[in-house]
């Protein structure tokens, strides 16, 4: 992969006050019916992906590719709407990721933590390097999730949503790209 593919999978994140974010009922036109699957899915999808990276492969290629992570100390005000005032304010920790079947990008995440959420058991959560957030947070049965919020950044779809683990809260998006759509069509076909 080369830098310039890289630079623009980093664009697609959180912070980006150009990004307008609405519930799925406010959203026109929809999206297709196989990215709503996607896009809507109450479960893992680090799960998802793995399932459907092994069903294309045979075997388990899914892998993790961090593009950056690190301390913010000054939050967008895109980001004030999604964590209470008090949390909004606090350093966060910001992880972006691809989501890969072998070395294909499948996915584009990005997970911001306020420093609030990053004690107690949750301090684990700045040591995972390549291994993925949502292996961590879905084995917690106590895991609350927000509504779904979608976005679309030129034909790219992504949806956020705030998690609550420990009753901390940290917000998550994930962008659907192109290769993953391609992928689940061809899998839909051989079916």
């Amino acid at each position: 992969m080369n830098d310039q593919n890289l630079h623009e999978f980093s664009t697609l994140s959180l912070d980006c006050d150009e990004l307008l974010w609405r519930p799925i009922g406010q959203v026109l036109p929809r999206p297709a019916p196989n990215l709503q699957s996607w896009l809507l899915d109450p479960g893992s999808l680090t799960q998802r992906l793995k399932e459907t990276c092994a069903q294309l492969s045979g075997t388990s290629q899914f892998k993790v590719l961090v593009l950056e992570e690190g301390w913010l100390c000054r939050q967008r005000p895109a980001l004030l709407q999604c964590f209470a005032p008090h949390v909004a304010r606090e350093r966060m920790w910001s992880r972006k990721v691809l989501l890969q079947c072998g070395d294909t990008p499948w996915v584009a995440a990005h997970s911001l933590i306020p420093v609030s959420s990053m004690q107690g058991p949750l301090k684990r959560l700045r040591a995972l390097h390549d291994r993925p957030l949502g292996e961590f947070l879905f084995r917690h049965p106590q895991l609350r999730r927000d509504q779904l919020e979608l976005t679309k950044a030129g034909k790219v779809w992504g949806r956020r949503s705030l998690f609550h683990l420990y009753n901390k809260p940290l917000l998550v998006a994930e962008f659907f790209l192109p290769a993953l759509l391609q992928a689940d069509a061809a899998l839909s076909i051989s079916e």
